[in-house]
């Protein structure tokens, strides 16, 4: 599905569904818990199952800036993901938690659990990209985490908003 194609479907039906819940916008001191920690993906990532161990760090640009973005480097192999919050990311993105996905990753509630999603930096910084198909779910609670496929949303989504004219 084309962003374009996400954007128009999002704005002509409401997803409603008495067995997924959503996820809670973290607040900062949540996500503070998971800096400097080990993560353990189970299942490892899409296209890298052998990689289940991830330190997560935030992004420092230097120069004293704050950036909402995040690192994830496997602890495994020598492979690094970049990653945002997705209320950095997209407008609308109401993302449903199946419950099963809430029990496999042992949390009380979804309260329990943080969504990231990967971003892919291209040469142009307005062509960067972040992955609304993939987000990964952590329970920061227990450090441990999944990718999840949502067909409904776009792989390549522009992170930055082009400027309307």
């Amino acid at each position: 599905m084309s962003a374009s194609d996400y954007e128009a479907k999002r704005r002509s039906e409401a997803m409603t569904n008495s067995d997924r819940q959503s996820i809670a916008i973290p607040a900062e001191s949540d996500l503070a818990g998971l800096l400097g920690k080990e993560i353990f993906f189970p299942t490892g990532l899409l296209g890298f199952p052998s990689c289940q161990r991830f330190n997560f760090n935030r992004f420092n640009p230097g120069e004293g800036s704050a950036s909402p973005f995040f690192i994830l480097e496997s602890a495994d192999q020598e492979v690094t993901f970049s990653l945002i919050h997705p209320d950095f990311a997209a407008r609308d993105y109401p993302l449903q938690i199946p419950t099963e996905v809430t029990s496999i990753l042992e949390a009380q509630s979804t309260a329990d659990l943080v969504a990231f999603l990967i971003v892919t930096v291209r040469d142009r910084v307005e062509d960067t990209t972040v992955n609304l198909q993939g987000p990964l779910i952590v329970n920061t609670a227990f450090l441990i985490g999944m990718q999840l496929v949502v067909d409904e949303y776009p792989l390549r989504y522009l992170l930055l908003l082009p400027a309307v004219q």
